[in-house]
């Protein structure tokens, strides 16, 4: 059976921001009514958790930047900044490129990582106590899950304390840049953003050349390889921003489920060696990363539809992620899980690379905040982001009990 036209068989949009909230209910009725489904503008959404996992690790398809960032730019057409800095990186490179990109980078982040627990610990324990003090206007996200995401990870590139500020913003209206959802002012914020985050970083790696540079810039810059100057950047922007981002988005996802959880919470206080299998859990049910997108460099077919090569297909992480057909039980958080092949950082080649540091963050940030408070709760409605790649909160409103 191919299908050509969109359907008409899904009215919601899982992309609308009315759906933000709880994005689960609209997943499950596409993957239950049409789990191929082709929206109004043209690309395919996937919802089924063996769907999507084929797209991810089938060479058939590809994360060319400008097919699908752009796929309407015409080669004469100017190209958008900050479409122009992340094409150039291990983002949207295919292989064999791909692995040019990803060795230094993992290289690199190997050995920064070294020693990364027990600074990250200092970090977050100073951020609890400062939570202890506050007797009301407590936001888990402003003052513990994006501060601790952002020390870490400028430590970890060695990147100067006092540029903190300005990194946060940029990475913000970068990663908003290049969501589905972006608005007309938002592509301008964003490619000012780019220009500057570039600015900045060429600074940076010239300073680490001079032999003034430290951290995981500076391991990069001597191990570069066949890299270019310029991919060596848009590798950098890319792990900066995604790391940030996500890193936050999971601390603030994670809390959340376990405030709205309070057993699971309870449990993983008694047992705090239970965040290895936790924290993949808490990425399962309610991950950072809740979309990607591939593009065909063929006819594939899926299940009974034919996808036309050069069609785009968004993949629904989350969607699959909470698929009964795969999980059991999928929308009851389970800590104990053992059974998870979560997609929560895509999958195949184009793996999230960023995702042990994420991960080491999720684990010291949770088990820190659980072990330094006696009782924390929910203080008020949280607000999340406007972004739909990257599901994050902006707000979490807490109460917390030394």
């Amino acid at each position: 059976m191919s299908q050509s036209g969109p359907s008409t068989l899904i009215p919601l949009n899982p992309f609308d921001r009315r759906a933000r909230p709880d994005p689960y209910p609209v997943y499950q009725y596409m993957r239950t009514v049409e789990p191929v489904h082709k929206s109004p503008v043209g690309f395919w959404v996937l919802t089924r958790y063996a769907d999507c996992h084929m797209v991810l690790t089938d060479k058939r398809w590809s994360h060319d930047a400008d097919r699908i960032l752009e796929p309407q730019r015409g080669k004469d057409d100017p190209v958008d900044p900050t479409v122009r800095l992340v094409r150039a990186s291990i983002a949207f490179s295919d292989p064999p490129l791909h692995a040019r990109h990803r060795r230094p980078l993992e290289a690199a982040m190997k050995i920064g990582m070294k020693g990364s627990t027990a600074r990250t610990t200092r970090v977050a324990h100073d951020l609890v106590e400062l939570l202890r003090d506050k007797e009301s206007g407590a936001d888990l996200m402003r003052d513990y899950a994006m501060p601790l995401a952002l020390v870490a990870l400028t430590d970890l590139m060695g990147f100067p304390s006092a540029d903190r500020g300005q990194l946060q913003r940029w990475c913000r209206e970068l990663i908003a840049g290049i969501d589905p959802g972006i608005k007309g002012t938002g592509v301008m914020r964003a490619s000012a953003a780019a220009t500057a985050m570039v600015e900045y970083l060429l600074s940076q790696v010239e300073s680490s050349r001079d032999g003034d540079g430290a951290g995981m810039l500076t391991d990069l810059v001597s191990k570069a390889g066949k890299l270019r100057t310029w991919d060596l950047i848009a590798d950098l922007t890319v792990f900066l921003v995604v790391g940030v981002e996500t890193s936050s988005a999971l601390i603030g996802n994670a809390m959340l489920a376990l405030l709205r959880n309070p057993e699971q919470m309870r449990k993983l206080r008694e047992q705090p060696s239970l965040i290895d299998t936790g924290l993949e859990e808490l990425i399962r049910y309610d991950g950072p990363i809740h979309l990607t997108a591939r593009v065909a460099d063929e006819d594939v077919l899926i299940g009974s539809t034919s996808i036309k090569a050069g069609e785009q297909a968004i993949i629904l992480l989350g969607a699959a992620d909470r698929d009964p057909a795969r999980f059991a039980e999928p929308d009851r958080l389970d800590l104990s899980r053992s059974d998870n092949p979560h997609l929560g950082f895509g999958g195949g080649v184009h793996s999230c690379f960023a995702a042990p540091l994420a991960k080491l963050l999720g684990r010291v940030a949770v088990n820190t905040l659980l072990a330094g408070v006696s009782e924390i709760e929910l203080a008020g409605d949280p607000v999340w982001s406007e972004t739909v790649t990257v599901r994050g909160l902006r707000r979490l409103p807490v109460a917390v009990h030394p």
